[in-house]
């Protein structure tokens, strides 16, 4: 195992394809600035592999005795001992990896799969012939076989070794098998019951036993990258039918469409230039600032305040936005240098992706290759349970429908094409520079992909409300439906750029840019006491969660928020403001210097992501934008106005500051700009929305640019 570990681990990041043309860079980086963690790293997974080891070798030997008493066998020379013993070894360890590939196929990608050949084979053979339970088959067969040669016999060599070993051994043994076979049937259980589309099947019957709890409960269940229209009854059954009995709102839109600064807008209920988050990387000033936020205002009213999230809520442990528990990952560089090392280790993956694994490494919650929501739903049930029985606000972020649309077997596979021998079999890895552009078919595989990440998400959140519900939590329990942004697939013909210049309808991810709903719609949905059910068309901006969850909890709200409380738009089922209600948004930092569906007429440049962040040591090693980068980016960013209708789009270039109109009425996918022929509606538009982006107070007008007060 030692030699396993070391061969896996052997060629460090300058070989580390998804790094791109950066990996030599950041190789020599880590090497100068972390040498001593890296070498902390392999002593620790060194000791692992001693310990898994020590543990095949063990069984081995136990078999190997078993085989022997079975047989009569007393002796037999040193070298053939040996050779069994490794047979042996090698045969468990092989049998222990097919089980976990079979599971979780996306780690094992870089090394099988993508290497072509037999080993792609080997990994078709055990995701699309075998499967789990073929696994575990062949597996009892080879330790049958090994213990007995003559399948005739089997039988009566069970019946030996059940009076060759002592009644102790049975005595612990018994109950082992059994729970070995309970696991089995719930890896069998699991395909069946997510297919399953009624009410029952989603929050049983309460527990005669759990009493229903007098104090309130607010849950908040979101997704990374959850788009609005995957809320329906086909990709999200039982979610769908649980919010049958709340109010579902079909058109929500977010802020700024990347998941940190989402997220602070949701909790505060101020806009992105209004509490300052506006990237991915803010810096050690921006997070060090009382935000003032809904979870805080919670706690001082009696509320325990909870939120559990897998590898993108890691954004939560680098902010304070008053959470009295915070049960996520860690971000910084030196989190990254030890996830990249760990996520080579194949020989170890199937214990180290594991609950005993992420005990002991917890950096493995940062693996987005392994974002099972099943353990994430598991984690947030006893971080509720934790809380006790008093008046609680929990929070539960799941990862797996955010890029690389990674969810276990069987989700993976659900909605994909069997025959499909592409790159994005498993999973659609994202790189630094190196994307190239899909064929029709890899379309079609993301897509199904992505649809299968969300039907696993919609799994775990039955299984959070499952648990409430037992435990008589959701009889008083505002429950809403969110997300921090939603997903684009490769839909879109391409605004303004022609398909020669690069760009590709409106790409895949998202807060590259504003065209198009992929990207800004997300769903949302509330459910509890007071809150009838039915659709409501009322349109409802992320700034407005906080305000209408104070007003729920008869909480005092902070004076300066940016949304409003939607219990009037609830009690009536209807819009009920008078005035125009508008949904702003602006994009986040270019991660590329190349966008496939931004072409370089449609934006300001600057470096990509390892030129314009660079690593705060002396904040704990966190990775934040560039100082001198700064008034650039934000003076590059594209803004936009929505009014339910027409969307405004508002695009820096070098040749000018440029005015983008769709009419999502006549043009719902926005690849037509209608600015010139309906210059009333942008003239009306331009209005609201320049009055919304001089509030922010870092930017000024200049000549019809919005630009940087330190932009020279």
């Amino acid at each position: 195992m030692v030699a396993l570990t070391a061969f896996a681990g052997y060629g460090g990041l300058e070989d580390d394809s998804d790094l791109g043309k950066n990996a030599h860079a950041i190789a020599d980086f880590v090497s100068t600035q972390f040498g001593p963690e890296v070498r902390r790293i392999a002593l620790s997974l060194g000791a692992v592999a001693v310990s898994m080891g020590l543990a095949l070798g063990l069984v081995a030997g136990a078999l190997r005795d078993l085989r022997w008493k079975l047989h009569g066998i007393t002796t037999t020379k040193k070298r053939n001992e040996v050779a069994e013993l490794l047979t042996v070894v090698a045969t468990l360890h092989a049998a222990i990896l097919a089980y976990a590939m079979a599971k979780m196929p996306q780690l094992y990608v870089a090394s099988f799969y993508a290497k072509g050949g037999f080993p792609r084979l080997l990994q078709l053979l055990t995701t699309d012939v075998l499967g789990r339970p073929g696994v575990v088959f062949l597996s009892l067969v080879a330790v049958l076989a090994y213990l007995q040669h003559d399948p005739r016999k089997w039988k009566d060599s069970l019946l030996k070794i059940r009076e060759m070993l002592p009644k102790q051994y049975w005595k612990f043994s018994a109950p082992a098998a059994a729970l070995l076979a309970l696991a089995g049937i719930e890896s069998g259980r699991s395909r069946t019951v997510t297919f399953e589309n009624t009410v029952a099947a989603i929050v049983p019957v309460r527990n005669a036993h759990a009493a229903a709890s007098e104090a309130p409960m607010v849950v908040v269940l979101a997704a990374d990258s959850l788009r609005a229209d995957r809320f329906n009854a086909t990709t999200m059954p039982k979610t769908w039918a649980f919010f049958q009995q709340g109010t579902r709102f079909p058109a929500a839109y977010v802020s700024l469409p990347r998941t940190f600064p989402s997220w602070v807008t949701w909790l505060t209920g101020r806009h992105p230039h209004h509490h300052g988050i506006r990237s991915m990387f803010p810096t050690w000033a921006d997070r060090e600032k009382d935000f003032d936020a809904l979870p805080g205002r919670l706690e001082k009213q009696g509320f325990k305040t909870a939120v559990s999230s897998d590898y993108a809520g890691d954004i939560f442990s680098r902010i304070d936005l008053g959470f009295s528990r915070v049960d996520t990952p860690t971000f910084d560089f030196r989190e990254l240098v030890r996830q990249r090392a760990l996520e080579r280790e194949t020989p170890l993956l199937p214990l180290l992706h594991s609950r005993t694994g992420r005990s002991l490494f917890p950096v493995l919650r940062e693996m987005n290759d392994a974002a099972d929501p099943f353990f994430l739903a598991k984690d947030a049930i006893q971080t509720s349970d934790r809380s006790g029985t008093g008046p609680q606000f929990l929070t539960v972020f799941f990862s797996t429908a955010h890029f690389p649309y990674a969810a276990p077997a069987p989700y993976y596979s659900m909605y994909t094409d069997a025959g499909y021998r592409g790159p994005f079999k498993y999973h659609r890895p994202r790189g630094l520079g190196n994307e190239g552009e899909p064929t029709p078919e890899d379309v079609k595989q993301i897509r199904g992909l992505y649809d299968g990440a969300v039907r696993a998400i919609d799994d775990a959140f039955a299984e959070i409300l499952k648990d409430l519900e037992a435990r008589g939590r959701l009889q008083n329990a505002w429950v809403v439906l969110t997300a921090d942004h939603g997903e684009a697939l490769y839909e879109g013909q391409g605004p303004g750029e022609s398909p020669t210049a690069g760009t590709k309808g409106h790409g895949i991810g998202h807060g590259d840019h504003l065209f198009g709903d992929e990207a800004l719609h997300v769903p949302f949905a509330i459910r509890g006491p007071g809150i009838p059910a039915g659709e409501n068309l009322a349109m409802v901006r992320d700034v407005d969660l906080a305000p209408t969850l104070y007003e729920l909890t008869k909480t005092a709200a902070p004076s300066d928020l940016d949304g409003r409380s939607l219990v009037p738009v609830l009690a009536a089922g209807k819009e009920t403001a008078k005035e125009p209600v508008y949904a702003f948004a602006e994009t986040g930092l270019w991660f590329t210097d190349e966008i496939s569906a931004l072409g370089p007429g449609l934006r300001l440049p600057y470096p990509g992501i390892t030129g314009l962040t660079e690593v705060d040591r002396e904040h704990g090693d966190d990775i934040v934008l560039r100082a001198s980068y700064r008034p650039l980016a934000m003076t590059a960013k594209h803004r936009a106005i929505f009014d339910g209708r027409f969307k405004l789009v508002y695009v820096p270039t070098r040749d000018g500051a440029r005015y983008m109109l769709f009419d999502r009425q006549t043009d719902p996918a926005e690849v037509r700009d209608v600015a010139s022929e309906k210059p009333e509606e942008r003239k009306r538009l331009a209005t609201p929305l320049w009055a919304w982006m001089l509030r922010d107070t870092e930017m000024e007008e200049r000549g019809g640019f919005l630009v940087h007060k330190g932009q020279r």
